[in-house]
C-alpha cells in the first residue's frame, strides 16, 4: 500500500529534473563563454596583423626603435586578455627579376614561433612586400571545458606605400 503511493507522489519530481539539467546548462553556459573568448582573441590578432602591417608600409624607411614602438602600440588592442604569449614579426621580401624572393630584413616583437614561409610570397619580379604575422596561445581559464590551448596565427601581405622597399635603419 505504501509503495504504491510512493510510485505515484510526483512532488519531488521538479527538482530531480533540475538536477539533471543544471550541469548540462552550466557546461553549455560556459563552454559559450570560452568561445565567444577565443573568437574575440582571434578577431584581435588578426586586426594586429592588419595594423602592424598597415604601419609599416606607410614609411619608405624605418629604425628597429619605430618597428617595436609599432610593435608596443599593437598590443594594446589586445586588452583585457595578456599578451604574454603574442609574437609579432615583420618582414620585408623582395623578389628579383627572375621571381626568387628573398628576405631583406625582419623585426621581431619576441621569438617568433615559426619560420618565415616564402612560398606563399607572389612571385611577380621586381616587386617588394611587407609581410606582418602574428601568433598567440590562448589558454583558456576553465580547463576542464577547453583544456588544450589554441594557437591564432594571421598573415597579411602588403605592398609598401611609397612604391619602393621599406628600408630598416640599423639603430
Amino acid at each position: 500500500m505504501h509503495i504504491a503511493r510512493f510510485l505515484r507522489d510526483r512532488r519531488g519530481s521538479a527538482a530531480v529534473e533540475f538536477a539533471l539539467v543544471v550541469p548540462i546548462m552550466l557546461v553549455l553556459y560556459y563552454g559559450m563563454v570560452e568561445a565567444t573568448q577565443a573568437l574575440l582573441v582571434n578577431r584581435r590578432v588578426s586586426f594586429i596583423a592588419t595594423g602592424v602591417g598597415d604601419l609599416t608600409t606607410q614609411a619608405a624607411q624605418l629604425s628597429k626603435t619605430q618597428l617595436q614602438d609599432i610593435f608596443k602600440i599593437s598590443t594594446a588592442v589586445m586588452k583585457p586578455f595578456p599578451t604574454d604569449t603574442l609574437a609579432i614579426r615583420v618582414v620585408s621580401i623582395e623578389t628579383d627579376a627572375q621571381g626568387v624572393p628573398t628576405e631583406k630584413w625582419q623585426e621581431v616583437s619576441k621569438a617568433f614561433p615559426y619560420p618565415v614561409d616564402l612560398t606563399t610570397v607572389t612571385k611577380e619580379p621586381n616587386t617588394a612586400i611587407i609581410r606582418a604575422e602574428t601568433a598567440y596561445t590562448f589558454v583558456s581559464p576553465l580547463k576542464k571545458i577547453m583544456p588544450n590551448a589554441l594557437v591564432f596565427r594571421h598573415k597579411m601581405d602588403l605592398k609598401p606605400r611609397a612604391g619602393v622597399p621599406v628600408v630598416r635603419l640599423d639603430n
